[in-house]
């Protein structure tokens, strides 16, 4: 399937003398990179070109999404990516391409859209229900034994994705599981936790920024740390990510913005850590713009270029740590919704108080598919939800 667009660069340079133009069609990253170039005008035309092709793609033009949501960026060679927002992520179940093309007074952009799916030949030793009796719960124990986790979360206009995650950590058997976001949307949560504790985090207008003393806090007390879901394009998620990497000690799993945040500033994963265990939960998309930003494309050297273990979930998950490698094969059509990667990453912030990083990711992505089948099962695949697969946890 392909999308293509053809635009006058001397359109553009007119239309750009309009700052509110500039502001309801081009990302502030959009601008910034144009400005970095020598011909401002015909960069941005050649941007403007690419976000009509990817609109085509859908075959429902700019209905239902503005021009912000779709954001062309650039890897440090040059080579243009797609950047969607979750209204136009949800278009497509597959991963898009742009090329972008200048000729004297024109610019020229082509978007290709493939569905994008592992196939169930994977590589490395594929996990099944035996091996999730590594994690047992012994008679003699309390809370402490389970783990803390953190959930950092949350926007306005994506309230639910980080309650999803805490409520999956809870049913994944973590001992003591806090909710943090941002603290003027506390209202929206406290008549809807029971077992979940709630920590109101610094923000401006319902976005969280960065606070040291806040994000020491959680260092201090979490053995896990989840971080992502829900918390949109912000600018202070780098300072916060920069923070965590540099003074947590135990597990982060970044998932969402959290990912998308890191794949934009890929020097993130130099910083040096003190013994923090990074756990990086990428869809395929989300995948791409880590391996554009890095310039890498296997999983595996992923993992081994940030020192993390990557789960890449498809229709089909590959987990690995770079050297071992897990596949995954369980779960459903019915679990393709929104809230079903917040609902894994619950579930391995979880396991991974009680088991290595490696072993609970592979674990949590396993049973996770188990769920959502057993879900499937008893509500149908078109009726299932996040919270029906945590039910059943």
């Amino acid at each position: 399937m392909i999308g293509a667009d053809i635009v006058e660069i001397r359109r553009i340079e007119e239309a750009i003398k309009s700052e509110r133009f500039l502001q309801r069609v081009f990302t502030r990253s959009e601008r910034d990179y144009a400005l970095s170039k020598g011909n401002k005008a015909q960069t941005l035309a050649g941007v403007f070109a690419a976000k009509e092709a990817v609109a085509k793609l859908s075959g429902k033009g700019l209905r239902g999404y503005i021009f912000t949501d779709i954001e062309i960026a650039h890897t440090v060679s040059g080579a243009p990516y797609v950047i969607m927002s979750d209204k136009v992520r949800g278009l497509f179940d597959g991963e898009i391409s742009v090329s972008i093309s200048h000729e004297k007074d024109y610019a020229f952009a082509v978007a290709s859209y493939e569905p994008c799916e592992f196939s169930p030949v994977l590589p490395g030793k594929e996990i099944c229900d035996e091996d999730l009796k590594l994690l047992p719960r012994k008679r003699s124990t309390h809370k402490g034994d389970y783990g803390r986790v953190y959930v950092i979360g949350g926007s306005p206009k994506m309230i639910g994705a980080p309650l999803i995650c805490a409520e999956a950590a809870v049913r994944s058997g973590a001992g003591l599981t806090t909710l943090c976001v941002p603290a003027s949307l506390l209202f929206a949560y406290q008549s809807r936790v029971k077992e979940i504790m709630l920590k109101g985090l610094p923000d401006a207008n319902g976005k969280l920024i960065f606070d040291e003393t806040a994000m020491n806090e959680i260092c201090d007390k979490a053995d896990a740390i989840v971080i992502g879901m829900g918390l949109g394009a912000n600018a202070e998620l780098s300072s916060v990510l920069k923070y965590l990497l540099n003074n947590f000690t135990g597990t982060l799993v970044c998932d969402a913005d959290a990912i998308n945040a890191l794949a934009k500033e890929p020097d993130l994963f130099a910083i040096e850590r003190k013994g923090v265990k990074l756990i990086l939960t990428p869809h395929v998309g989300e995948f791409k713009r880590l391996a554009n930003a890095l310039n890498i494309n296997s999983v595996s050297d992923i993992a081994l270029a940030t020192d993390a273990v990557v789960a890449c979930k498809s229709a089909y998950t590959l987990v690995t740590d770079g050297v071992t490698e897990y596949k995954i094969t369980s779960g459903c059509a019915a679990m393709a919704k929104g809230g079903s990667g917040d609902t894994l990453a619950g579930i391995i912030a979880a396991y991974s108080c009680r088991t290595v990083p490696l072993e609970a990711t592979a674990l949590a992505c396993h049973y996770f598919g188990r769920c959502g089948e057993r879900a499937a099962v008893i509500k149908g695949e078109n009726a299932v939800t996040a919270s029906d697969i945590i039910d059943i946890l």
